[in-house]
């Protein structure tokens, strides 16, 4: 499809977009590196001595995490409404709904994983157990799936972006939806949320900033005549 020309108001729209992607982007990472390597094993004593451990550090990820989905917030809500007056309403609103759904998965993720923290030194490994497979079990990686395909499916449809980033994402949806499945057959917690998952998201997330603040920036093509 064509690339669409746009009025001041969808370029500010997209340049808020480009600024929420990117903030959210950059404190995802700080979350994961403030979260370390994580235990040994995942037994429960394993599990309460990491969080006991590092539980400064863990907390702070979470707070970072939770700049980072108001962050995304920023970076959603802009993109939907550009996606929607390009009159590709349908797309639009899936998109909306399945970033809806990762800022709950992402939010729930957090709760599970404070309270983990916070029950860690209290000799309840019962408590310890359930928390660590709650925060490990909720579906974010299904969630990232239905987010990268929605939107794009929006590059592709909408022209908004490069169709690189539309193919690209459907590709990492691919290899989240195959994650997502060995999550659920797995008995471990996080199976299929590998580092390397969250550095090809990351990275897609950076690609589509870059993307939609040059298309915020660049001259409109000029109409016939």
């Amino acid at each position: 499809m064509p690339d669409v020309n746009l009025d001041d108001t969808h370029r500010r729209s997209l340049r808020l977009a480009a600024v929420g992607a990117l903030i959210f982007s950059l404190l995802f990472v700080v979350h994961h590196l403030l979260q370390g390597t994580g235990p040994a094993s995942s037994s429960t004593a394993e599990v309460a001595a990491y969080n006991v451990t590092h539980r400064g550090t863990l907390l702070a990820s979470e707070v970072a995490l939770g700049f980072g989905l108001l962050a995304f917030i920023a970076f959603l809500a802009p993109l939907a409404v550009v996606i929607w007056r390009t009159g590709q309403e349908t797309t639009a609103v899936a998109v909306l709904v399945a970033g809806t759904v990762f800022l709950s998965m992402g939010l729930m993720s957090t709760a599970a994983e404070t309270a983990l923290v916070g029950v860690a030194d209290s000799n309840e490994p019962g408590a310890v157990d359930a928390l660590n497979q709650l925060q490990g079990r909720t579906p974010v990686v299904w969630a990232v799936t239905a987010l990268a395909t929605a939107i794009s499916l929006a590059i592709l449809r909408a022209g908004l972006l490069r169709r690189w980033l539309g193919v690209s994402g459907l590709v990492l949806a691919g290899v989240f939806l195959l994650a997502s499945i060995s999550t659920l057959l797995g008995r471990g917690v996080e199976g299929g949320y590998s580092l390397i998952g969250v550095g090809l998201f990351i990275v897609w997330m950076l690609a589509l900033s870059v993307g939609l603040w040059r298309k915020a920036t660049a001259r409109a093509s000029p109409g016939p005549g």
